[in-house]
């Protein structure tokens, strides 16, 4: 059934919750098939008692395969053991296919590998081998209905509780196999609620379980991929990085430049000194180097040259080179004066 006819359906809360056992179930069969035969026999739960009755009705008891000398407690958890004349075993392949599918394909064809009528048999199915050409061994067994009931009340009656109905199919080995007690509860309008109870709280654990798994699993692919990505774009930002260098250095040089370049522009230079100096200098002879100023020339008598031009706020230390002694006229005097340029000043 697929999940549309699901939801289109009508079906009540206990056919969804079958549906949803025989979904764990099969889960359960392919997770456990994929494990070793010594590992699967070492994880499977079962009874620590088990109980088996004897021809004349007398009930005997074994633990860890030695047999007690006393009958255990009330509601004790016991697994029923059935003789093996009670089991019909047969032993047939099955294609390759899922746990779940190779029972559904046993019930059937259970009429045909049954020598009873199928409403008075209880069956279950255990694969025992996979193939190396990916077919199944499977055991089929078969007890008769009023065989494992009257083991069941019976067992009920002296206030056991059982867990399994097991048979055992090999004497000498004392091997058990099957699980008939479903069957016998089905049958008696019973529902294994301690089962039910396991698988549910079964179903929680393993939802939690590949819920962890494969949060943590995309945390791990998503930092894997953004490591990737980092890495793949590496070079590109190393590149980039380099041009930034490059780029910032140029800046840099230039504006060095620049500002070398204001700071002994000519043009500027003149005009804050023609705007320093006063009205009755007159200049005779200009040299200026970028970084030094010198100017020879006349002046009024009581024009200050030096601090005219300490004044413009483009020159700093003006001095004069030679002494300035009296000229032809009375007004005007020679001055040959020198001046650094301010730096980050405008000249």
């Amino acid at each position: 059934m697929t999940l549309q006819e699901l939801l289109n359906s009508q079906v009540d809360f206990n056919a969804i919750v079958a549906l949803a056992r025989r979904g764990f179930d099969w889960w359960l069969d392919e997770v456990s098939a994929l494990l070793p035969p010594a590992w699967r026999a070492r994880l499977a739960s079962g009874p620590k008692v088990w109980a088996e009755q004897g021809s004349e009705g007398v009930w005997r008891f074994f633990k860890d395969g030695r047999p007690l000398a006393e009958a255990p407690g009330r509601d004790t958890p016991i697994g029923l053991v059935l003789s093996s004349r009670s089991v019909l075993v047969r032993e047939t392949p099955a294609p390759p296919m899922p746990a779940a599918d190779v029972r559904r394909m046993m019930a059937l064809d259970i009429d045909r590998l049954s020598p009873l009528a199928p409403p008075l048999i209880h069956y279950d199915v255990e694969i025992i081998d996979r193939g190396a050409d990916g077919g199944r061994r499977v055991l089929l067994g078969i007890v008769p209905r009023a065989v494992a009931k009257d083991v069941w009340t019976q067992a009920r009656a002296r206030g056991l509780e059982p867990v399994v109905m097991a048979a055992r199919i090999d004497e000498a080995t004392d091997e058990r196999r099957f699980d008939f007690l479903p069957c016998v509860l089905e049958a008696a309008g019973l529902v294994d609620r301690g089962r039910a109870r396991r698988y549910a709280w079964g179903a929680v654990a393993a939802l939690l379980v590949i819920n962890l798994a494969v949060l943590v699993g995309r945390d791990i692919v998503s930092v894997q991929r953004l490591k990737d990505l980092v890495d793949g774009q590496r070079p590109v930002v190393n590149a980039v990085e380099a041009l930034r260098r490059r780029v910032e250095g140029e800046y840099a040089r230039r504006r060095a430049f620049v500002t070398r370049a204001q700071a002994s522009e000519p043009l500027r230079m003149l005009n804050s000194l023609t705007q320093a100096l006063p009205e009755d200098t007159w200049v005779e002879r200009l040299e200026w180097n970028g970084q030094t100023l010198h100017l020879i020339g006349t002046r009024g008598s009581a024009t200050d040259i030096a601090a005219a031009i300490r004044g413009s706020g483009a020159f700093t230390n003006p001095r004069a080179l030679t002494a300035q002694g009296p000229s032809g006229s009375a007004t005007l005097r020679p001055y040959d004066i020198t001046a650094d340029a301010r730096p980050g000043g405008r000249p």
